[in-house]
């Protein structure tokens, strides 16, 4: 994972995407819509997710989520966009 290696906050902005492969071979893709702190200073991240799997019908868009920014990166640890 590159965030370990970096401030994730450099590498996770508006407008980015990030994936990952889920042990049932679904896919993923997390668009990032923002990012904001709570009442606490924890960041958090709002995107859209949307799921695909390879060998099946066209992706889904299942809608807007937030997580910490922490819980983010560990999730979805690959870059593919922005």
């Amino acid at each position: 994972m590159f965030f370990k290696r970096a401030n994730a906050m450099d590498f996770v902005k508006a407008g980015s995407a990030f994936r990952r492969i889920r042990p049932d071979r679904m896919i993923e893709t997390a668009r990032i819509l923002s990012i904001a702190a709570d009442g606490f200073g924890i960041p958090h991240v709002k995107y859209e997710l949307t799921v695909e799997k390879p060998s099946a019908l066209p992706r889904m868009v299942e809608g807007h989520r937030m997580l910490s920014l922490s819980a983010f990166t560990d999730t979805y640890s690959e870059r593919v966009a922005g």
